[in-house]
């Protein structure tokens, strides 16, 4: 495993020019937010804030910001992503439980004071106060004992108590096993894991499959662990902060509003938790995200463009590619073959269980790049006939951070499959009959190359 935290990462990207430092002081309070927001906007770079009001802690924001830096992660070509992903999760590796690491170097189990301790942000100008945005949360079924882990957004209510949106498996399904038994829901809130348990958090893993598992197989590396000190949970050995606590059973209180990755604010009414014990290492960096400034699409990249791509495939041939721009939206690019084939993978995209997020589905044909906006839109400027190429389906599971989609009131349903939306498919393809008549322009390839070639593009 070539970086084992985030500190050795955060050195390899300032080496290769991919990491910016900020020295002037900056607030928690929505300044830093702000500060990573306009330089991964215009730079494309991790910023390294040193200077932190109120704060011995600097802050690193905007980390995988970039799929080049998720492969600088990995150790691999930018290209070879989908590949290096896809084999990662066919060949999982235990993790390692060690007895003890870095993250336990100072242990906090009395007089906790969250915001004493840790400079969580406040990001955006209503969010509802200072929230953890990309540390994730462990736990372990209360039935069977198996690991769980995942991102979730996490209020700081007070000095010991915070607020988790646990919308989603397995974390939700462990809270609700919990709760059947009114029992609490031991937990740890990790921040500044190494980039890999990082990315590796949030991926929806095979079900069986541990995500420190999935972590190991990525880094062709079994990824170190330690006990808590208070709860029955392991934690990567080096991370930068621990939060050791419990969800309380069968309470909710208002959490939010909170500038959520759809560029929205909302409102939940989610579990609370109990912080016991902080654990960090000596002259600890914090972690955060900026909702709605991208960061969020690379750690979604598999979700969104890999796993689509694997069994949309399984079902056309046709498909060449796959790119979801901005949550909700898809584009697929294929190679007719037939004049249904784009309808199929529409209608696939549509009534695959778990995948809310196809809200607009864009087919193209492959003479049309799917990471050109300028491109999609001449696409569907000039290959759409509205009477015949739109397929609008009703109620189908949705987003539950879309304010669009209506959210059922319905208690026994599980949240995550709450928010119910119509559905919109745009055949942006040419009719086969018709190929000749949507010739794209173009100069003759040899010439496009010799070109190219002098001009070194």
């Amino acid at each position: 495993m070539k970086f084992r935290d985030l500190r050795s990462f955060l050195t390899a990207l300032e080496t290769s020019g991919e990491l910016v430092r900020v020295s002037a002081e900056l607030s928690p309070q929505y300044e830093i937010a702000a500060a990573i927001k306009a330089i991964a906007r215009k730079q494309g770079k991790a910023v390294l804030l040193d200077n932190v009001k109120g704060y011995p802690v600097p802050i690193i924001g905007n980390l995988l910001g970039s799929t080049r830096r998720l492969a600088m992660a990995l150790d691999i070509a930018e290209k070879d992503l989908p590949a290096a992903y896809l084999e990662g999760r066919k060949n999982p590796v235990t993790p390692k439980v060690i007895a003890g690491g870095p993250v336990q170097e100072i242990v906090a189990d009395s007089a906790i004071d969250i915001l004493g301790t840790i400079p969580v942000l406040t990001h955006h100008q209503k969010d509802a106060g200072p929230y953890l945005t990309c540390a994730f949360v462990v736990a372990k079924d209360p039935i069977s004992g198996v690991r769980g882990l995942g991102i979730h957004r996490i209020q700081v209510k007070s000095r010991d108590m915070v607020g988790i949106f646990l919308a989603s498996p397995p974390l939700s399904d462990f809270l609700a096993r919990a709760e059947e038994r009114d029992k609490p829901l031991a937990i740890a809130i990790v921040v500044g894991a190494d980039p890999i348990t990082y990315f590796a958090s949030p991926q929806l893993a095979p079900p069986g499959m541990d995500k420190y598992e999935l972590a190991g197989g990525l880094a062709k590396s079994p990824i170190e662990l330690v006990k808590c000190k208070s709860v029955a949970v392991e934690v990567p050995a080096h991370a930068e902060f621990v939060l050791e606590g419990y969800v309380l059973p069968r309470r909710r209180e208002e959490e939010g509003p909170f500038g959520e990755s759809t560029g929205y604010y909302l409102t939940y009414q989610n579990p609370v938790a109990k912080i016991k014990v902080i654990t960090h290492r000596r002259n600890p960096i914090y972690h955060a995200l900026v909702p709605f400034s991208g960061e969020e699409r690379v750690l979604q990249f598999p979700r969104f463009q890999i796993e689509p791509l694997d069994w949309l495939r399984a079902i056309s041939p046709s498909v060449r590619q796959v790119h979801c721009p901005t949550f909700g939206v898809i584009y697929v690019q294929i190679e007719k073959q037939t004049d249904a084939d784009a309808a199929v993978v529409i209608e696939a995209l549509f009534s695959r269980s778990g995948v809310p997020y196809s809200k607009i589905v864009v087919v193209v044909d492959t003479d049309v790049d799917i990471l050109n906006p300028d491109e999609i839109v001449w696409a569907l400027a000039t290959r759409v006939r509205p009477d015949k190429d739109l397929l609008i389906q009703p109620d189908l599971p949705g987003l539950v951070i879309d304010p669009s989609a209506s959210i059922s009131q319905e208690a026994a349903e599980p949240y995550r499959l709450r928010a119910r939306t119509a559905k919109l498919g745009i055949d942006a393809t040419k009719p086969l009959a018709e190929r000749d008549k949507y010739e794209k322009v173009d100069v003759p390839l040899p010439v496009k190359q010799r070109v190219n070639r002098i001009l070194g593009i």
